[in-house]
């Protein structure tokens, strides 16, 4: 006569298993183990299957997309609900004394306005923005390498005792999905509303410049990026309750870059063969055209790399 109370106690002892106590859907931030500050708030993600790449002739599909294979991510996974902050990156640099390695090259790459394109200048670091001026708290971090992102979670990871890492591409993939097989979670073309901050035809620079290869009908009122978590508050949210999945700044991940999914793993792990010498970024960003802001696509960078368009998103084991 205990058969309800058996298959309760299964269920929770595989709830603990598979979520580490938690509920899909339940923002968590951890404190600090010296009580000096916190982590940034992560959602947590229910374990799933789906189809990550794209079809052959498919919107947008390259060949490194290729070919579509079914990924089963079996254990939950906690997602940072937005792109770090400078204000949470100062935080690190204040506790170690880490120097990112702009701040050792003493330059980094800027978007001009004036001329439509990215050029180098000199002094510009973390704590700047997309052209170069002194950067707000609230707005994504800028100009970290994959290095100093490393750095950033391992950094976590020791201050809460908690097993903080970058994103592998497929939890990557499986978050910009959304359960869903359409080119973004939004469904396919332009959005009906302000969900992310993407490249609109209808959002304009402060030189009124506008893109050549955007989305339709689209505005956000961002040219550059926005301060995170502050676009997509209408109708439309992203289904796992996290934001700037497909806009605002790239992400680091940890995967080596290859150049096709062939023997790619298919659990949800990152792809990493030691001593690799290129990356995987993830996203889109600010300026990136419609088919860049694609679930699927992935470019290659080298782990050195910095700039105005690659950010920080973090994952924690559960």
């Amino acid at each position: 006569g205990q058969e309800p109370l058996v298959e309760l106690l299964r269920e929770r002892l595989n709830e603990a298993r598979v979520y580490g106590g938690f509920e899909p859907g339940q923002i968590i931030t951890d404190k600090f183990m010296d009580s000096t500050g916190q982590a940034p708030e992560i959602i947590i993600i229910a374990a799933g299957s789906y189809l990550m790449g794209s079809k052959p002739r498919a919107y947008g599909a390259l060949d490194n997309e290729q070919p579509r294979h079914r990924v089963t991510i079996e254990q939950g996974f906690g997602f940072g609900v937005r792109e770090v902050s400078v204000a949470e990156f100062r935080q690190f640099i204040e506790s170690t004394g880490y120097r990112t390695k702009a701040e050792r090259k003493g330059k980094s790459s800027v978007f001009d306005d004036a001329a439509g394109r990215l050029t180098i200048r000199e002094g510009v670091t973390w704590e700047h923005d997309y052209r170069g001026k002194p950067a707000d708290p609230d707005l994504p971090v800028l100009h970290v390498n994959l290095h100093d992102a490393q750095a950033y979670v391992d950094w976590l990871a020791r201050k809460t005792g908690k097993k903080y890492r970058l994103p592998s591409e497929a939890e990557y993939e499986f978050v910009a999905r959304a359960g869903g097989t359409d080119s973004y979670w939004w469904g396919e073309g332009s959005p009906a509303e302000a969900v992310e901050n993407l490249a609109g035809d209808r959002d304009s620079s402060p030189s009124k410049r506008n893109w050549t290869n955007s989305f339709k009908k689209y505005r956000d009122g961002h040219w550059g990026p926005a301060p995170v978590g502050t676009v997509g508050e209408g109708e439309m949210v992203h289904p796992m309750g996290v934001y700037d999945i497909a806009g605002n700044v790239r992400e680091w991940t940890t995967d080596c870059w290859h150049q096709n999914y062939i023997k790619a793993p298919v659990d949800g792990s990152a792809w990493v063969n030691p001593g690799c010498k290129i990356r995987v970024v993830r996203g889109g960003y600010w300026a990136s055209a419609p088919e860049q802001s694609r679930a699927a696509f992935r470019v290659s960078a080298k782990p050195e790399s910095y700039g105005p368009v690659v950010g920080i998103r973090i994952v924690r084991d559960l």
